[in-house]
């Protein structure tokens, strides 16, 4: 009897670690992104804003291209400029393909992140980069619908960097800190349709 629960019991394992197995494998083939995947994506909120060139900025106006979104403030002495450095890293190595990529860095801080002082920081990382601001109603309702809370002049903020895809889904978040490696790896894998 002892024997017969021992060979059933090990084939009950067995069939535990085949499965696992097959749900790995499966999950490795089927998500070829290294970020935090949504799924199902969700359609990215509606920003009626303006960029730091004064130009109006909305996010079905990205349509074609993917956004890398983030929001912080200028004067962020740490976060911020290191998420911003990463983007540019990713940008970077997608070469001609980086011209179907907008990265944008919606205010948290609109007292002080001025269009000019916006235009400054993020063209010292990429002169294709956009700092989005707006009236105070405009930048709430945005941090709103993105889930973003902002305290404290700025200083409390999201910590996502989110990936929007062409058709102005969001697909994925990243942290700050993420490879830019990996950044660019899943803006290629979207630019490719997937």
């Amino acid at each position: 009897m002892n024997r017969r629960l021992a060979f059933l019991g090990l084939g009950i394992l067995v069939l535990l670690g085949v499965m696992i197995a097959a749900t790995l494998l499966y999950n490795s083939n089927t998500n070829p992104f290294k970020g935090s995947v949504i799924s199902p994506p969700w359609p990215a909120p509606e920003i009626n804003l303006a960029d730091h060139n004064g130009q109006p900025f909305t996010m079905s106006g990205q349509r074609g291209k993917v956004v890398l979104l983030y929001f912080g403030f200028i004067n962020c002495p740490d976060e911020c400029p290191l998420t911003m450095a990463h983007l540019k890293l990713a940008l970077d190595s997608l070469g001609d393909r980086a011209k179907n990529v907008q990265v944008a860095m919606v205010s948290t801080d609109p007292a002080r992140d001025t269009p000019q002082a916006l235009k400054g920081f993020m063209e010292s990382f990429n002169p294709t980069f956009l700092g989005l601001t707006g009236t105070t109603e405009e930048l709430q309702k945005t941090w709103q619908d993105y889930g973003v809370a902002v305290e404290d002049g700025g200083e409390t903020h999201s910590v996502y960097i989110y990936v929007i895809d062409q058709a102005g889904n969001v697909r994925e978040t990243f942290l700050p800190n993420s490879e830019s490696s990996d950044i660019a790896a899943d803006v290629r894998q979207l630019l490719k349709g997937k």
